[in-house]
């Protein structure tokens, strides 16, 4: 009854609005300013362009007069007719038979005149205006009531003029309302109750898995996704590296649950680089083993391709997404002739260079345009003496040579000697002598393993960090020399010593495969009754940390790399002498430099978690590289560096050091 009361009181308030006995124009809404779509070509008298009024009604026959004077001819089109003015015009006269003229003062409806511009009035009279007080009650009551498009706020009463209307109330969590209702005499009074609305379900996929999804700028998560979200249209943004990201698009959340699925596509160019076998290619310094459609990011690539004997081919390519790049990169190697004239006139040639070239000849032969460098030649005849020599190509040239072969005298027995290996007493700490393999205690323990606090520029491969305990062991104080491998592998064998900086025992021997190793290690442990071994990745980098005494330290043993390590810096681009360089706290030396020291794990991506004594996987494409070499950048001699290869690459600044267990 109280409600019946007051709706009754504010009716009383709001009379009936009805058309006045005089009818009088009126203008409706708010004027507005039309797009630069509608320009005013029209000049005055004076040549200046003028302004325009764009007068909008159902009804015709206006007549227009203002204070400077109508410019030129009025557009009469039905029901929109075109008014040009003079910029500084402020006021403009509507006329019309049967009603009272309309002054429009027009800075009184925000219009200020401008060159060009048009402006939009719409005209109505009496009987196209008639109002009445309508009355809105509506749940909740801080809703937004919109009215033929036009929000009103919250106000509960608005005059509407008799007729039809759409009206839209609307507020978030709530079930929008929108109908169309009639206002006359009789229907003054509506009241609109709103609904709770539920969130729909929301089900976001991709393929591939893992991206980020972004709905109206809030983080949703990586994908696959499921949430509860308000009905609607949003705009939508997918993102994953290495992917082109989705933008620009809008999902439409529906209720009960919208479920939809998008398809990444891969932002990715591919490069092949064409080149002499033997050649090592490098992108962006990282050596690639395969460089047949290596698929990369889009990016600037630093091309580089290295080979023995020839110089250095760079190349710097810009590759875009879906780019197929081939490049041609032979390094032109440099050759001479070897002539060997032997005797007996058919003695067999066999000619051995240092970087593993082979060629044979039975009977003299001039060997053409053969790699510069140095080559054992082995001369052989049934019945005589084989003879063997050195002999070094030198560029352009041909260097000649002449051997006679010659039958043996009398056979001679040799005797003593032997090769002392397994006496870990005996080496100097600057020269490695034939006497035995010096080895050094590793007390095991727990530590850090990865990309450290100290440790700059680290890359993926270098994480996580994780906690590594270790049991005791033994590793190599020095690298493996050439003279020690010679003594092992023997001189008759292809591999006698496959270093391409010869002319120093006390180098570390280079040029060897993880392969090549496994047979070292093979024959050494038959001399010696043994159980040599390479380290494990883990035991590596453990004793490069300095073990039980880890310091923090940025490379093996101190922070300045001069101290600890040949690298590209200070190397003069060749192997140096093992020991010749600062120990680190266990008194094992070269661990960062002098040459790259393959591992025994095969490679695969660091997981998180402790380990104890970690073998890694037990098969794989790559084994591990560590420590750095004389021809790398500083970086790659950081104690968690990790670098790959495949098990029999060699090259020239590859090789390695022992472990052994208790």
């Amino acid at each position: 009854m109280k409600k019946l009361l007051l709706f009754l009181l504010m009716l009383s308030l709001f009379p009936l609005a009805h058309a006045q006995e005089t009818k009088e124009m009126k203008i409706v809404g708010k004027p507005k300013k039309l797009d630069s779509g509608e320009m005013v070509a029209r000049q005055d008298q004076n040549g200046n362009y003028c302004s325009a009024i764009q007068v909008v009604s159902d009804m015709d026959g206006f007549s227009y007069d203002s204070n400077d004077g109508i410019v030129g001819d009025i557009q009469d089109n039905p029901g929109r007719d075109i008014v040009f003015l003079t910029p500084t015009e402020r006021v403009l006269d509507v006329f019309k038979s049967g009603y009272k003229p309309l002054k429009i003062i027009l800075s009184e409806f925000g219009i200020t005149l401008k060159t060009r511009e048009v402006w939009q009035i719409e005209i109505a009279g009496d009987e196209l205006a008639d109002v009445l007080p309508v009355i809105f009650r509506f749940t909740p009551a801080d809703a937004t009531l919109i009215i033929d498009g036009k929000p009103t706020g919250t106000a509960m009463t608005q005059n509407l003029a008799v007729g039809k209307h759409t009206i839209k109330l609307v507020k978030d969590s709530y079930q929008t309302i929108e109908k169309e209702i009639t206002v006359d005499e009789n229907n003054v009074f509506f009241e609109l109750k709103m609904v709770k609305q539920p969130d729909a379900g929301l089900q976001i996929e991709t393929i591939p898995e893992g991206a980020t999804i972004y709905l109206d700028e809030l983080k949703l998560g990586e994908s696959p996704v499921a949430a509860f979200y308000k009905p609607g249209t949003y705009p939508i943004r997918i993102t994953k590296e290495g992917f082109v990201s989705i933008e620009n698009q809008t999902l439409e959340v529906k209720l009960p649950t919208t479920r939809k699925s998008y398809t990444l596509e891969e932002n990715v160019g591919y490069l092949t680089v064409n080149t002499n076998p033997g050649a090592t290619v490098y992108f962006n310094d990282k050596i690639i083993t395969n460089p047949k459609n290596v698929k990369l990011a889009p990016q600037l690539v630093k091309v580089k391709v290295t080979m023995p004997k020839a110089e250095t081919l760079e190349q710097q390519v810009a590759l875009k997404r879906n780019d197929k790049l081939v490049l041609e990169m032979f390094p032109d190697v440099q050759t001479g002739s070897l002539q060997i004239a032997v005797t007996p006139f058919d003695a067999k040639i066999e000619l051995t260079g240092d970087d593993g070239e082979k060629y044979t000849s039975d009977g003299m032969k001039i060997f053409e345009e053969i790699p510069v460098g140095t080559y054992t030649i082995k001369v052989t005849a049934t019945g005589c003496t084989t003879a063997t020599e050195s002999a070094t190509v030198e560029q352009g040239e041909t260097l000649k040579k002449t051997i006679n072969l010659t039958k043996p005298a009398t056979a001679v027995t040799k005797t003593g000697g032997g090769s002392s290996y397994g006496n870990n007493n005996t080496g100097s700490s600057k020269a490695i002598s034939s006497n035995g393999i010096e080895m050094v205690f590793i007390k095991g323990g727990t530590f850090l393993m990865g990309c450290t606090n100290e440790q700059s520029n680290c890359g993926d491969e270098e994480y996580p960090t994780h906690n590594v305990t270790l049991s005791n062991f033994y590793i190599g104080k020095y690298e493996i020399t050439q003279m020690q491998w010679q003594e092992v592998m023997g001189a008759s064998t292809k591999l006698s010593n496959p270093s391409y900086f010869k002319d120093c025992d006390n180098c570390p021997v280079e040029s060897v495969s993880w392969n090549d190793v496994q047979e070292f290690i093979k024959k050494i442990n038959m001399k010696t009754g043994k159980n040599y071994r390479l380290p494990t990745e883990a035991e590596w980098e453990y004793a490069a940390r300095g073990g039980v005494l880890t310091s923090t330290t940025t490379y093996a043993g101190s922070n300045k790399i001069d101290d600890v390590a040949w690298y590209d810096g200070n190397s003069e681009s060749k192997t140096h002498p093992v020991g010749s360089k600062k120990q680190n706290e266990l008194g094992v030396y070269d661990m960062s430099g002098n040459v790259w020291e393959w591992c025994n794990d095969w490679y695969e991506k660091y997981s998180g978690g402790s380990q104890t004594n970690p073998q890694g996987p037990s098969y794989g494409s790559n084994r591990v590289l560590r420590g750095g070499s004389w021809c790398n950048g500083a970086s790659y001699s950081l104690v968690a560096f990790r670098y790959i290869n495949i098990p029999d690459f060699r090259t020239f600044n590859l090789g390695f050091r022992l472990a052994m267990d208790l």
